[in-house]
């Protein structure tokens, strides 16, 4: 077998890998070095790390394309619904994911957004980058309607945080299983779940069947004071109706991770109105997130080894 990773990983976790696989080659990305014909070949398995994104991976994906005898692949993130994915698993490879590695610093990022806009901070900032002494009233957490869409690891990790503010969540996924500790609704009723909503919370993963799934309805369906998150993926959204109702009144705020497409255009309206507040797909890239995502690899790399089943092993 052979481990096809970059030298940042190789160097940082050589002791891991060789506990979890004694026996396991390493062939390391390196930077203005190529990886030979031979080494390509040997390749068994590839693991695509953090500090390979973004300004490594087209290296990256290059060699372990071209590696025709990869029997594993797994990537550090939780969503795999880039094309490239789709690749390995048509050629037979298994394709397993960091799916909860994020999940923490994610939904904390989730909490600044709804303090950050229940309390007004865009207007806080312009205030004082302007010198102005301007106090004004806001709204608390505590009572809050929250609508969490998607239930994974980030959604449970939003709804513990935001009970833990006083706010009532409700979760909307395809159906109930019982373990949710709030209300539960399916997802064709999306429109009608966030009619009466204080915030909304995106954390679904992009698929077919939720492309779109943010549409003008839903949007229309939100009331005025209502503020919108999404850290799930930017096609989940109608991002025209999206900016047309923050313009307009039609919702109060908006905390943005994801974007259709990203990065966004320095042209494109969401960046000038007050009321967005805009990161640039970071919310789970916290030191933390790298450490979870390589204990993840790591664990299933002694699975793999063993012939155990992997975690968060996607389907074909």
């Amino acid at each position: 077998m052979a481990l096809f990773c970059t030298d940042t990983f190789a160097d940082a976790y050589a002791a891991e890998i060789a506990a979890a696989a004694p026996e396991l080659e390493l062939i390391v990305l390196r930077p203005g070095e190529e990886v030979s014909a031979a080494d390509i070949e040997r390749i068994t398995i590839a693991f695509f790390s953090n500090d390979a994104w973004p300004e490594r991976a087209a290296p990256f994906f290059k060699v372990a394309l071209e590696a025709m005898n990869i029997e594993w692949f797994h990537s550090m993130s939780a969503g795999v619904d880039s094309p490239v994915f789709s690749m390995f698993l048509e050629r037979g490879a298994r394709l397993t994911t960091s799916s909860g590695a994020s999940a923490p610093p994610i939904a904390g990022t989730v909490l600044l957004y709804l303090l950050a806009l229940s309390r007004g901070l865009p207007r806080w900032l312009q205030a004082q980058a302007a010198h102005e002494w301007s106090p004004a009233p806001f709204r608390d957490l505590d009572g809050q309607g929250l609508v969490v869409v998607g239930y994974g690891p980030i959604g449970r990790e939003v709804v513990r945080l935001a009970t833990a503010f006083g706010m009532r969540p409700t979760v909307v996924r395809r159906s109930a299983h019982g373990d949710e500790g709030c209300p539960v609704r399916p997802l064709s009723e999306l429109a009608d779940t966030v009619r009466h909503a204080d915030a909304v919370v995106v954390a679904l993963p992009l698929a077919p069947e939720t492309r779109g799934i943010i549409s003008a309805d839903v949007i229309g369906s939100m009331p005025p004071h209502a503020v919108f998150v999404n850290v799930g993926r930017g096609e989940l959204v109608d991002q025209a109706a999206l900016t047309d109702a923050l313009a307009s009144g039609g919702l109060a705020g908006a905390g943005l991770d994801v974007f259709d497409p990203e990065p966004l255009p320095a042209d494109d309206p969401l960046w000038d109105l007050p009321n967005v507040i805009i990161s640039p797909h970071t919310s789970g890239s916290s030191d933390g997130t790298t450490a979870r995502v390589a204990e993840i690899f790591l664990d299933n790399l002694s699975r793999f080894v063993g012939g155990e089943p992997l975690r968060n092993e996607v389907t074909p």
